[in-house]
């Protein structure tokens, strides 16, 4: 042992390894600017960092060979055993973590059944059938809409944005999209918006039998589609006898504001913020700014406007977590937007959502984000992100459950979500329950064969699991 490691000191090792890595952090930070400046896609970023993790053992196996001589001179038989061992290593690592063809298959071909219950519903997207595509923003705040009133009924289990955003918005086969999702019915629509009315059509259908339940037409102005979203919602819990508390009709009934200008910049700053949460942004950086102007624009038109106050601030939490923006301060500006909301209206679900993530996101203080995220819950039981907020928060404080159930709650409101069984899977293994997470893995990359993180997560769990 004292030999190998007067080795390791003279071969420098140690130093060598703290060197590269932080080289290599620093190339990850401008990697990380470069790629917002240019919008790359997330499989890039992810292909470096592997690059980069792959590239420590071969500075390693340098440094052994040539840390006492102070120089890293390399032979061409040397090249030979390096280009081996890197070889060796990709193909196992793809033999270990590449999903099972069966597992890839199912992106097109039927997930395990899930438990579907008469009271459920998923939003497909509407179509726009406006002449100006531009108003893209407002067809899909519409559904959006709609859904977040369908969610905040405690009777109905509702699917999340994340997963129906997946489907067309009139799919061949309901049933099979039915059977995806767990849910009974579907609710699909199309939206016409004309200078200043707006045309929305809309249709219950019964998955399993693709029969129409319900369906109506709404011919409003513009300005008048708050009333548009409280009947739909209202409409679909009595098509699925789903009776509302008398808080949930109030919620469902609530206008956010009275100034159409207003209600429209909220959607495009909501329109834009989807995009980034989604990577579908082509320039993060750029489109983070609109998003910022739109939501702003919405609360100069309307200083009372709550439901704006907590959405600008959740997304500016999600701006500095996630490195879009990294000036400190914007956490400040998330905490006074969250402290406004409530102070507007102290029930908003929303808004205690947003609190919940400065707490979390911003100040680590676990307990205050999940007082935060059980208030957001109240009023909005269908909620996947709230969901997966607290599983989050509770994996972040350890403890025997690692925030796992509370993930499989989010995960059934949010089937088609590669992330949430990635997260589940690494729990799991941080339990050393390597035989679930393999199968929480294996789903994952079933969803989203090429997420780089998932499989070398899922690698991680195999050499565990041994």
């Amino acid at each position: 042992m004292n030999e190998f490691l007067q080795r390791l000191k003279q071969r420098k090792l140690v130093q060598w390894a703290i060197a590269y890595v932080a080289a290599a952090f620093a190339l990850l930070q401008g990697v990380d600017i470069v790629a917002q400046q240019f919008g790359w896609p997330e499989g890039v970023r992810r292909g470096i960092t592997l690059a980069l993790v792959l590239g420590l053992f071969v500075t390693l196996v340098l440094a052994w060979y040539h840390g006492e001589r102070g120089a890293q001179r390399v032979t061409g038989t040397e090249l030979v055993i390096l280009a081996l061992l890197l070889g060796v290593g990709g193909t196992l690592l793809w033999r270990i973590a590449r999903p099972d063809p069966k597992d890839i298959a199912a992106t097109t071909a039927p997930l395990p059944a899930l438990t579907v219950p008469d009271k459920s519903i998923a939003v497909l997207p509407f179509e726009n059938l406006s002449a100006e595509k531009e108003n893209a923003y407002f067809v899909e705040g519409i559904q959006d809409e709609i859904l977040t009133r369908l969610a905040k009924i405690s009777a109905l289990k509702v699917i999340s944005r994340t997963s129906t955003m997946r489907y067309a918005s009139r799919p061949d086969n309901l049933r099979e999209v039915g059977r995806q999702l767990g849910v009974a019915t579907i609710l699909e629509g199309s939206v016409q918006r004309a200078e200043g009315s707006v045309r929305v059509n809309l249709q219950l259908i019964d998955a399993a039998s693709d029969t129409h339940l319900w369906a109506e037409t709404y011919d409003r102005e513009v300005k008048n589609i708050f009333a548009v979203e409280s009947e739909v919602a209202q409409s679909v819990a009595d098509a699925l006898q789903a009776k509302l508390l008398p808080a949930e009709s109030a919620r469902i009934a609530a206008v956010p504001t009275k100034n159409p200008a207003a209600y429209d910049l909220f959607l495009k700053g909501q329109y834009l913020f989807n995009q980034l949460q989604t990577s579908s942004a082509k320039d993060p950086v750029a489109t983070g700014r609109a998003a910022a102007e739109a939501f702003g624009g919405a609360i100069a038109a309307d200083p009372n406007f709550a439901l704006a106050y907590a959405r600008r601030s959740y997304f500016e939490s999600y701006l500095q977590w996630y490195g879009v923006d990294k000036r400190g301060e914007i956490f400040d500006a998330a905490q006074s937007d969250a402290e406004r909301a409530l102070a507007l209206q102290p029930d908003l679900g929303e808004a205690h959502l947003a609190m919940g993530y400065v707490h979390y996101w911003g100040h680590r203080a676990y307990e205050e984000a999940l007082r935060e995220f059980g208030l957001a819950q109240a009023s909005m039981p269908n909620n996947a992100d709230v969901m997966a907020a607290i599983g989050y928060v509770r994996r972040r404080q350890g403890g025997v459950t690692r925030g796992i159930p509370e993930m499989q709650q989010a995960m059934v409101l949010d089937p088609r979500d590669s992330t949430l069984p990635r997260e589940i899977a690494n729990s799991l293994t941080a339990l050393r329950r390597y035989a679930e997470a393999e199968t929480y893995y294996a789903r994952s990359l079933a969803l989203v064969p090429d997420d780089t993180e998932a499989i070398v997560q899922r690698t991680t769990n195999a050499i565990f699991a041994g």
